[in-house]
């Protein structure tokens, strides 16, 4: 992985109001839907709340990329009934478990406008480690076996809000340096944005360990109906072993946001120069 010299971008405000660490593994064999019910018992005390889910499907970055992923064809035919994903939750809702047969996730929720970003070296990476290894306890308790991890993510979501450095869903340009608004016609202004971009992830050798995945759409507020864009940035791969490309996405992912926002933006999130 490329090793850059310069210090990671930091905001005093930044738009982050979610965060997601995820390692996919390889199904285990044994380890049936009881197992997740019993596993709940270790993080009761500090997730009371539970929910059932669909579970999430396997999805790896592949280097060449099969033509039916590249234009976003999946076609899967399940053998039986799949076993849930269960949802542990704190009290506040601001923390998240999900564990699955292939899937353990670690999520951090934005609860209110006074809540600040726990930042990932402090908080995210250091609590997501110590949960994990008390799956890991369980399994090894239980003759479950040790995951063969097989792909990381790290996702960070951003509520950009109008009103901050723009008012119009047509003022992306105000926020967003990759696409310019030409006020041409034919077409004219273009009401709103909604890209996914896609970036490859390459290691020291320049060989693909994974990508970076960009997301861009108009939303607003659930709480008052106000007008943002979401901004949802994903790094997806592997680097050697368990939870090692964490880091490298987690880079990737900041110097992007950077660098695809615009400096007035950052102005106004109280970047430290």
């Amino acid at each position: 992985m490329p090793q850059h010299s310069q210090p990671l971008p930091e905001f005093d405000n930044p738009p982050v109001v979610e965060t997601v660490l995820s390692v996919q593994f390889d199904p285990l064999p044994s380890m049936r839907t009881a197992h997740l019910g019993l596993l709940w018992e270790r993080y009761k005390s500090s997730f009371p709340t539970t929910e059932e889910r669909p579970p999430l499907g396997a999805v790896t970055e592949q280097f060449p990329e099969p033509p039916a992923q590249r234009i976003g064809l999946q076609i899967q035919v399940p053998e039986s009934f799949p076993a849930p994903r269960l949802w542990f939750t704190t009290q506040r809702g601001n923390e998240m478990i999900q564990v699955q047969n292939g899937r353990f996730v670690k999520n951090w929720r934005k609860q209110g406008a006074g809540e600040q970003y726990p930042r990932y070296e402090r908080t995210i990476r250091p609590g997501f480690e110590r949960d994990y290894r008390i799956f890991l306890d369980f399994l090894k308790e239980h003759g479950l076996g040790a995951p063969n991890v097989n792909q990381c993510e790290v996702t960070y979501v951003n509520h950009i809000l109008a009103g901050e450095g723009w008012q119009h869903y047509s003022d992306f340009g105000n926020i967003f340096n990759f696409w310019r608004a030409e006020n041409i016609t034919p077409p004219g202004l273009a009401e709103d944005l909604r890209m996914h971009l896609r970036f490859v992830i390459p290691d020291a050798t320049g060989t693909p360990i994974g990508r970076l995945h960009v997301d861009v759409q108009p939303a607003v507020t659930v709480s008052d109906i106000h007008p943002m864009y979401v901004m949802e940035l994903t790094a997806r791969g592997k680097a050697g072993d368990e939870l090692l490309f964490f880091d490298a996405g987690r880079e990737w992912i900041v110097r992007s946001f950077k660098h695809l926002t615009t400096r007035p933006m950052h102005r106004i999130w109280g970047i430290k120069e």
